[in-house]
């Protein structure tokens, strides 16, 4: 799942790491270079500087110049891009040198010598990333599935646009508006539908990622409905050529020539994303260090009241509606024939006496970090509900499947403004859904680290009803 959500707009993640990598091995060619010039490893101070400076011209003009969404394979990209930036590299640099008078102080061997090397190592790299980008596609890990609604002509065009072969936006199935009523046999060998079939089942039995559809004149009385429609689900919806009908300003990117608005699109890819991910493993480690002794001491109080099991498993709800088992400690008494789907609430006559503190500090969600390990949560986002409770109010609530377009949370927004506990009394499950859409549409990595730093506060000072 995280390569696919990373890359799942664009490859701009995968292109930052392919420069830093580049600029390592820039580095490393200018280390390399000095070998063969002194027969040491050991550079002198003014040559240290002068690789580190090379590798840092390299990289800002890869950053500012590369203005490339996706990745593009073959040699022909090489000799485009990475060549030509290698060179310019070179030249401000040795404009730099003239510039201030300091071009005796290095050696022209070692300059040609890091120039042909650092060529040589580059193309190698190409290849080896091309290499490692077509097998990321091949095992679906960024591959981005699609599908494509709208009239036979333009839904032939955009698959033209973006074979297989070439673009990881791959086109599992379609629906074609104009042929309803018959079959179409020229698309290629992708499954078309019908506007009257289960798009649930279709999004579910061929991994749909993202949901396209084609504003032309022939589907402009459709579109509003196909909206309404998927914002039912979590999946990412996008219209392609907005026309004169539709002023769509705002969240317009362009991909093989098309323009896109994105009416439904989750803000959790690219690096931020990334970045996310990895403060989540880390705090999670760090967190299951520290919670350990807690979670022992309270493991055998479990014990002496009620025996074993000591913790309580259960199917939530997590991204893209996928269910997953979430970890708590159990707080509750042992009952043949519980009802789970029943929520707890303060003085419930099921609660354990040390299932009350457990509650009270939240301490039975500190198994939860192994979850955000696994992957099924992070540690920042909206609170996974039963999957009984899911189906519920997405019956409920409009457009209640939107909050799952990102990892739930240990903790979140909802939870920071006072929206905890059960969610019984009339109106509390639209207040926390808004709250939800609210961190969804605002996202960004502040924002994570103020909803903890807040959290802090809410387990130590504020009482759950």
């Amino acid at each position: 799942m995280l390569f696919e959500k990373v890359f799942q707009r664009d490859d701009k993640s995968f292109l930052l790491f392919y420069h830093l990598f580049l600029s390592l091995v820039l580095y490393f060619s200018c280390s390399f270079s000095y070998f063969i010039r002194n027969e040491t490893w050991n550079l002198t101070d003014k040559y240290i500087e002068a690789s580190i400076f090379i590798v840092i011209i390299f990289f800002i003009l890869s950053i500012f110049k590369t203005k490339e969404k996706r990745y593009v394979k073959g040699t022909v990209q090489w000799l485009r891009v990475e060549f030509i930036l290698l060179i310019q590299t070179f030249v401000f640099v040795i404009l730099v040198t003239v510039i201030f008078k300091t071009t005796d102080n290095y050696s022209r061997i070692w300059l040609f010598t890091n120039i042909f090397t650092s060529t040589i190592l580059f193309l190698f790299f190409k290849v080896v990333f091309d290499f490692i980008y077509a097998q990321l596609v091949k095992s679906n890990s960024i591959q981005r599935n699609i599908l494509l609604i709208g009239d036979s002509i333009s839904c032939q065009n955009i698959i033209k646009k973006f074979p297989k072969k070439v673009s990881n936006s791959i086109i599992k199935c379609l629906i074609a508006i104009d042929q309803l009523n018959k079959k179409d046999t020229n698309f290629y060998g992708i499954p078309s539908f019908g506007l009257n079939e289960n798009f649930g089942q279709i999004l579910n039995h061929h991994s749909i990622g993202q949901v396209w559809i084609i504003s032309s004149i022939k589907t402009q009385s459709h579109i509003e409905n196909l909206i309404d429609k998927f914002l039912n689900f979590s999946v990412d919806c996008r219209l392609i050529q907005p026309e004169s009908k539709f002023k769509f300003v705002e969240a317009l990117d362009s991909e093989s020539g098309f323009d896109f608005y994105n009416v439904s699109f989750s803000p959790f890819y690219g690096t931020s994303f990334l970045l996310k991910t990895l403060m989540d493993k880390i705090f999670s480690l760090f967190f299951i260090l520290i919670s350990l002794p807690i979670i022992l001491i309270f493991s055998i109080c479990i014990i002496i009241e009620d025996g074993f099991p000591i913790f309580f498993k259960q199917k939530r709800t997590g991204w893209d509606g996928k269910s997953f088992n979430i970890l708590k400690l159990r707080s509750l008494k042992k009952m043949e024939n519980i009802n789970e789907s029943i929520q707890v609430k303060s003085g419930d006559s099921r609660l354990l006496k040390v299932g009350k503190i457990i509650r009270r500090l939240s301490i039975d969600e500190l198994p939860q970090f192994f979850n955000v390990l696994k992957g099924d949560m992070s540690i920042v986002g909206p609170r996974p509900h039963m999957a009984q409770h899911t189906k519920f109010y997405s019956k409920e609530v409009k457009n209640f499947m939107q909050r799952h377009k990102c990892l739930p949370g240990i903790t979140g927004w909802a939870q920071v403004n006072g929206l905890r506990g059960p969610t019984n009394k009339e109106g509390a499950m639209d207040k926390r859904f808004q709250h939800d859409l609210y961190y969804i549409k605002n996202w960004n990595l502040m924002l994570d680290v103020y909803i903890l730093i807040r959290t802090i506060f809410v387990v130590l000072f504020q009482r759950v009803d």
